[in-house]
């Protein structure tokens, strides 16, 4: 197979990834980063299900759900019951309450909303006014709520904006940076805020944002830890959290490149958050929700939770409940609640269990492109589609692997999505391709070899080397062989046509078995002529050898389908064989009506010679002095050296007797006996020869050249051959 056009298109394809990784196209960037996302979710999920990670035992959840809201009443709840709910975690031992949950806007005050009513009525009962403004305090829940967060630990949710927009007063922030600094971070940087009333933020003291932002695609994956207003930098719900948790500042990790700052990491307590140059971290999600404690609101306003579940820890207050439930669709799950991701915040830095995918990142990802895309494009043409069906399901398999071992062992993510994708589409291409050549090339050679030689041959023929087989015309030493029914002419004349097409197919089915299992090519069936040859298409260096195990075969065959014959009162057939080897000519020859796939040349017509002597010396199989060369596997007979009509040189002829293993001692001392009386012929001492050949004569009546070699010695007795004489013999008929 050509492998240059899979070889180029590999590159190509390798190419357009490189580019598409560094192109700044849009669509391209989008398509690529939707990927890139795809491939994250995969990863993370196979992480969690392999690593298993367990939330930070310090964090739990207080929910606001609907069965809270059933036994509580409908939301919004009086800030008086909040206070009660942080009045009742305060008793628990909760080191830190962080609502995730806005105070936005005023709570009206139940007496000075009667009071308006009061004084819009005549005449206006001014005791029971002085009365209620004595009371009003009882029934300012605001106060109430906030009087609870004073003793309390506790975080307010804070949401920042893209539209110039304040409402109520921020916290303190959490850094303050000089403006050099301020200005070389590439923090998000907010133009507005909504906050709690202040009443109530001032009580609480802290304050934490909590927004987030998802990627193109709508999933929520990363999360900021850190956004810019006016100069100054505020944390989210989380990290606010566990600042007050762990009660120590926060430090930037913010080395210098090239006299630039880059954001790398916070510094909390004895962990590193690693975040990116825009303070967003990875979610490090522990699994789907739920998976951290959660305890109804409702149990807790009525003491139903044990101490131990409460005391010591980060409690998040937030809501699931139907209708007001803050879901996002993140990596993990969708829909996934809100306040879970600032636990899973929380947790992730308690418990430093942060993954990281840094900027160079990127740079590993492109030269993993490249690298996987040069080895593709130069071993997958070469490879089979099985391999690279294997292919097609290891690679992706295996790098997801090594993904997960380095994530588990670092935290490091990296993005394998490209190479990947890139490895699978080669492959794929190279199966697509090698398919349609390949299919292309064995319709060629089946319509070509398919009546010539079997099915297993063309699949070795499709799976050599090029150059190896061709149809143009080809001179290589082979091996031919002639297979004739002796009398065809006389039994034809005895049957049907009906039966003597019968009779031939009978014949031909299991002779042409035999040559296929010897890796032996059919050449052409003239009548009741068998035509067939080895080393081509595909060479064989025993060519000699399976062209002689295929005849002593065919005899074998014939003495058994004997009684087939019998049995449907056919006559019997007697087979003459003749092989013989040498240079011949091979290829497909013909025009352009007909063609053939045949062998030409004089060692083909001297096996043709060959054949037709077979009657003459009374052998079933006869073979040249080529073919005889060097094989031992036979027991043979070396029957005359002849000069054929047409051939100026003589030639020594071999009988086949049959295989060495069946050979007997009575054979080989018959043998041994001939071969020296054939010597003292060639040495024309004709009565030692004449001798040995009468002996043998009179034991083996039924062998014919020990009579033809007596009948000769006669006739040289009488009509003496020439001094240089060479002891060929002269056939002057075909």
């Amino acid at each position: 197979m050509n492998k240059r056009l899979p070889i180029f298109l590999g590159f190509f394809l390798s190419s357009l990834a490189a580019w598409a990784l560094i192109t700044s196209n849009l669509f391209i960037h989008s398509a690529l980063t939707r990927l890139d996302n795809l491939g994250y979710d995969l990863q993370l999920k196979t992480y969690i299900m392999r690593k298993s990670p367990k939330p930070s035992p310090a964090v739990a959840i207080v929910d606001i759900d609907d069965r809270s809201l059933e036994v509580e009443g409908h939301w919004p709840w009086p800030r008086s019951k909040l206070a009660e709910l942080v009045t009742q975690l305060q008793k628990q031992g909760a080191a830190v309450v962080a609502f995730d949950v806005f105070f936005s806007e005023h709570e009206p005050n139940l007496a000075d909303e009667v009071i308006k009513k009061l004084n819009q009525q005549q005449p206006v009962d001014t005791s029971v006014i002085d009365y209620l403004k004595s009371q009003s305090s009882i029934f300012d829940n605001d106060k109430i709520f906030a009087d609870s967060l004073i003793n309390e630990n506790s975080v307010l949710a804070i949401g920042f904006l893209s539209r110039t927009q304040t409402q109520n007063q921020l916290p303190p922030p959490l850094l303050k940076l000089n403006n050099n600094l301020i200005k070389q971070l590439n923090l998000y940087k907010a133009k507005g805020y909504i906050a709690s009333v202040p009443d109530i933020q001032t009580a609480a003291k802290f304050g934490g944002f909590i927004n987030i932002f998802s990627d193109v695609d709508g999933i929520f994956r990363h999360a900021p830890l850190l956004i810019e207003y006016n100069g100054d930098v505020y944390g989210s719900l989380a990290l606010q959290a566990v600042v007050s948790y762990i009660g120590s500042p926060i430090e930037l990790i913010t080395p210098k490149y090239d006299k630039s700052v880059e954001l790398e990491g916070i510094k909390v307590g004895k962990t590193i958050v690693p975040i990116d140059i825009n303070g967003e971290a990875l979610i490090p999600f522990v699994g789907k929700s739920y998976t951290f404690p959660y305890y109804p609101a409702t149990d807790v306003l009525h003491g139903k939770i044990p101490n131990e579940s409460i005391q010591g820890k980060i409690i998040f207050v937030g809501t699931s409940a139907t209708g007001m439930g803050d879901l996002k669709p993140t990596a993990i799950q969708n829909p996934y609640p809100g306040v879970e991701i600032q636990a899973s915040m929380a947790s992730g830095i308690l418990e430093n269990e942060f993954s990281f995918r840094p900027a160079w990142t990127f740079g590993a990802n492109l030269v993993l492109t490249i690298l996987f895309g040069i080895i593709s494009s130069i071993a997958f043409p070469y490879m089979g589609p099985k391999s690279l069906g294997a292919v097609v399901v290891i690679v992706p398999v295996s790098l997801l692997m090594i993904n997960n071992w380095i994530w588990e062992q670092t935290g490091l993510v990296l993005s394998f999505i490209v190479p990947v994708l890139l490895v699978s589409v080669s492959a794929v291409l190279n199966i697509l391709y090698g398919y349609l050549f390949e299919s292309r090339i064995r319709e060629q050679l089946k319509e070509m070899f398919g009546q010539y030689v079997p099915a297993e041959h063309i699949n070795n023929m499709l799976q050599s080397k090029s150059g190896e087989f061709g149809l143009r015309g080809d001179d290589r030493d082979m091996s031919v062989l002639f297979a004739d029914i002796r009398s065809f002419t006389t039994i034809s004349e005895g049957l049907t046509a009906k039966q003597l097409v019968e009779l031939l197919n009978t014949y031909l089915t299991p002779m042409t078995e035999i040559i296929f299992k010897n890796k032996g090519t059919i050449d052409k069936y003239v009548g009741d002529l068998i035509m067939a040859f080895w080393g081509a298409p595909l060479k064989d260096d025993d060519h000699a050898y399976h062209a002689i195990e295929s005849a002593v075969s065919m005899q074998e065959k014939l003495n058994e389908l004997s009684v087939t014959l019998k049995d449907q009162n056919w006559p019997d057939i007697k087979l003459g064989i003749g092989i013989n080897s040498g240079s011949m000519s091979v290829g497909d020859m013909g025009s352009q009506y007909r063609r053939n796939y045949t062998v030409l040349g004089d060692n083909v017509n001297l096996a043709s010679r060959i054949e037709s002597l077979t009657k003459f010396y009374g052998a079933h199989i006869m073979i040249g002095e080529s073919t005889f060369q060097g094989q031992d596997k036979f027991i043979f007979r070396r029957l005359d050296k002849v000069r054929v009509k047409g051939k100026s040189r003589g030639i020594n002829i071999y009988e086949v007797l049959g295989r060495i293993s069946q050979l007997t001692p009575e054979l080989e001392q018959e043998l041994k006996n001939y071969h020296e009386g054939l010597e003292a012929y060639q040495a024309k001492n004709w009565d030692k020869a004449y001798s040995i050949m009468d002996s043998l004569h009179q034991q083996h009546p039924d062998v014919k050249i020990y009579k033809i070699y007596m009948d000769r010695i006669n006739e040289y007795k009488l009509h003496p051959v020439s001094e240089d004489w060479d002891g060929v013999y002269i056939h002057v008929t075909k």
